[in-house]
C-alpha cells in the first residue's frame, strides 16, 4: 500500500487507443501517479472512452488540489476514487 500524501494531487492522464484516438482525463488522488493511472484506466473502460483498448498511457502531475473558501478539496471536474473522499 502506498503512503497517503498530506494533500491530494491533480494529474492529467493521457490515454492513446489502439486506433490512434487520444483521451485526456483529469484525476485527483492522495495516493500518487500509479493510483491516478488506475482510476483513469478503469474509467476509460466504463463509458469515458471507447472499446478499442488502451495502447499507451501517460501520467503528468499538475500539482496540489485546489481549495474552496472553507479550505476543503475541490473535486469537481476530476475523476477520483470515492473511497478517498
Amino acid at each position: 500500500m502506498r503512503e497517503k500524501r498530506s494533500w491530494p494531487v491533480r494529474y492529467l492522464v493521457t490515454i492513446r487507443s489502439s486506433l490512434g484516438q487520444t483521451r485526456k482525463l483529469y484525476v485527483l488522488t492522495w495516493l500518487g501517479p500509479e493510483k491516478a493511472l488506475a482510476i483513469a484506466a478503469h474509467a476509460d473502460g466504463h463509458g469515458f472512452g471507447t472499446a478499442d483498448g488502451i495502447y499507451d498511457i501517460e501520467v503528468e502531475e499538475l500539482g496540489p488540489a485546489e481549495r474552496d473558501d472553507r479550505g476543503l478539496v475541490l473535486v469537481e471536474g476530476h475523476l477520483s476514487d470515492r473511497m478517498e473522499f
